[in-house]
């Protein structure tokens, strides 16, 4: 079985999650990173680690302005004298410090919809990088190639952010038309489709219309780790989804299933130019 890293929404669903037979979990650091229902402070870190054997990851996957360096830069020193395992990073400067500083930890890419060839995963593991979040907007056959080279992550379920601005869209729109904020999840309509748009810390980000689902998929794809993230999904319909991957028995037909690009065939079309 592969290995199965896994992202809380809440400190509830952390509880379930440990009590599983899983690998490890991932625990987005407060104020350095985006895209999750739940942040957690270094000493919030440092009381789970203190609580289970699991792998402990840090997600580190903010996009860095000049005034986080200094946080940023603490942060990392205390998190290396902690025992966590692994700490995923999006912007380069994560990686730099943690080169200057020469932190021991394990380094894993993970920057959405831009890691998608053989060449980017190379750039980084030349660079010391442990590990791939590969996208998910590439087909199997290719994730497959790419892992001949490289040591990979792969989100497996979850909402997958396909917009990002670093603007308060639901403040700034709900202020344009005299309306008041009353949740910072609101949908986007289009045709039939609703997609999530959720507003946080440091802007606003829209997610798949339904979370991916690669549950029938899994023993076909070549990578280390497969990644569950419970971030928008209800602690009844999570703990379902976990048993269901820890267990390989799927309980839905895949093709009810969202399953992104994972059988579409990369197609490049170049423009037409007189």
């Amino acid at each position: 079985m592969k290995k199965i890293l896994v992202q809380p929404n809440s400190l509830e669903n952390l509880g379930d999650i440990l009590k599983t037979d899983i690998t490890g979990i991932i625990l987005p650091l407060e104020h350095l990173s985006v895209n999750s229902s739940i942040y957690f402070s270094l000493e919030d870190i440092k009381s789970i680690i203190n609580l289970t054997s699991k792998e402990v990851c840090v997600s580190i996957n903010k996009i860095m302005h000049n005034e986080d360096l200094e946080t940023l830069e603490m942060m990392l020193v205390s998190l290396n004298k902690m025992n966590i395992s692994k700490i995923f990073f999006y912007d380069l400067a994560v990686m730099n410090i943690v080169k200057r500083l020469n932190i021991k930890k394990e380094l894993v890419v993970f920057q959405d919809h831009l890691n998608a060839s053989i060449y980017s995963n190379n750039f980084y593991k030349k660079r010391g990088i442990n590990y791939a979040v590969i996208t998910n907007d590439i087909p199997r056959d290719e994730i497959n190639e790419i892992s001949k080279y490289n040591s990979l992550m792969l989100i497996c379920y979850g909402y997958l952010p396909i917009f990002y601005s670093r603007r308060y869209l639901i403040s700034n729109y709900l202020k344009y038309i005299s309306k008041n904020k009353e949740s910072n999840i609101y949908y986007i309509k289009n045709k039939d489709d609703k997609y999530p748009i959720v507003e946080e810390e440091f802007g606003t980000t829209i997610y798949t219309k339904e979370p991916i689902n690669l549950i029938n998929d899994i023993n076909d794809l070549n990578v280390e780790y497969i990644i569950l993230n419970a971030n928008l999904t209800n602690r009844e319909d999570f703990r379902s989804i976990l048993n269901q991957y820890l267990t390989n028995r799927p309980e839905i037909d895949s093709s009810k299933c969202y399953r992104g690009f994972i059988d579409k065939k990369t197609v490049y079309k170049v423009a037409d130019y007189e």
